[in-house]
Parts: structure tokens; sequence; C-alpha cells
């Protein structure tokens, strides 16, 4: 066994509970999107300074006094297609098939990305504007017999299809719940909480801000561009 099938299946619960707290609607300045600047790796200070109105206060909401690493993106959707976080091989989501990810970095099982995929003890806070097509949740408890088959499900190494289906046969026979995310919501979570973004009915801008605490990645400080998916 490789050390990253090794580190795989040392790291992947038998038990785990797939779970998000809604905290509230953030209360933000009515501030257009366009002001906002996407940003990327973001330290706190960073992200306040550069990022706009709307990212102080996802900011200003969090209850978390120390450090964060802050992601936001700014796209303008199309029918059909959906926001997402960078998929494998540097593909978007969006043009993708639309799966239940926990992952920051899916499909990476090696280096800083790898660790980040597998640190349990990472929090994150997640809040969409704009556009209504949030994500959904699949939530509830997921058990697994043996530690091959919870590593195959947490850290697949051969594409997110099998996991797909497992998910969607847990919702069907009711042993996990599916729950769209409130536009506007800031939701808290942790490691191992499945989302799946859901396709636009129509176009519209949408800013997404994603901040983590414990993170394994360093910061870079880094702009976004708008998109346009």
């Amino acid at each position: 066994m490789s050390d990253s099938n090794e580190a795989a299946a040392e790291d992947a619960p038998l038990v785990h509970e797939s779970a998000l707290r809604v905290l509230g609607l953030l209360e933000a300045p009515d501030s257009p999107l366009a002001e906002e600047t996407p940003l990327f790796a973001a330290e706190r200070g960073f992200a306040a300074r550069e990022g706009g109105p709307l990212t102080r206060a996802f900011l200003a909401a969090i209850p978390w006094a120390d450090e964060l690493i802050v992601d936001s993106s700014l796209v303008w959707l199309m029918p059909g297609l959906a926001h997402g976080f960078p998929a494998p091989h540097g593909r978007r989501g969006p043009r993708a098939p639309l799966r239940f990810l926990h992952e920051p970095f899916p499909g990476c099982d090696e280096g800083v990305r790898g660790a980040a995929n597998r640190n349990r003890a990472a929090r994150h806070w997640l809040c969409v504007l704009g556009h209504e097509a949030t994500p959904e949740a699949a939530l509830g408890t997921l058990a697994f017999e043996r530690p091959d088959l919870a590593a195959e499900f947490w850290f697949p190494r051969e594409g997110f299809e099998l996991r797909e289906a497992e998910v969607e046969r847990r919702l069907l026979e009711g042993s996990l719940r599916r729950e769209p995310l409130p536009r506007r919501a800031l939701v808290e979570f942790g490691w191992g909480t499945l989302l799946r973004w859901r396709p636009a009915a129509s176009t519209g801008f949408q800013f997404v801000l994603r901040a983590t605490a414990g993170a394994e990645r360093p910061a870079v400080n880094g702009r976004r561009n708008l998109s346009m998916v």
C-alpha cells in the first residue's frame, strides 16, 4: 500500500456525521457584489483590507477570533451551470458533473492539498450571496463496515461516481437527508460535510465567501478575477 493510501485509510472514519449549523443571515450592507475583490488563500487582515464591505461583514460575523484562510469568488452564472471551487486537473466544477464533495481540493491526495483534504480539525464558514443557486447538503450519519470502504468513500482515487451513487442511495433510503443552504446564511461546518452545488435556472451574479480555521494551506493573499460560468 502506498503512503497516500495508508494515510487515507488511517484518516477515514468508520462513523461520521455530515452536519452543519446555520448561524443566521449575514448582517451586511446593501453593497453591490461588483464592489468585492475575490480572494485566494487570504489571511484575515488582508481579506478585511482588500475584499470589500461584504467580505468585512462576513469576517465580523464569524465566531472565531484567531487566524483564518479566506477564499471568495464572484461569478456570472448561466442557466444549467453552477458555482464551484476548483476541481481536479484545473477543471472547474460547473463544467464537470456536479457531485457531493467535502474536500477543499477534490481528487488531491498528496502534498499540502492532500493534507488539507484529510485535516479533520479544520472548521469552515460559508456564505452565498446573490444568485439563488446555493449548494445543497447531504446530512446525517455515515457508517462503514471496513476501513477500506470508508477510505474509498472519503478519499476516492478513481473519480467521484461511486461516492455519488452511495450518497444518492442513502438519501433514497432515508439515512441521509437533503437540505439546501439558505441564501445569505452564515453556515458553519467541519470536515466531512457533504455539499453539492445546484445548477442555475437563470442568469445572475453570485458571490461566495468561505473561511477556514486550522487550515493546512499556506497563506497566499491572492486576488481572483471575475469568472463567467
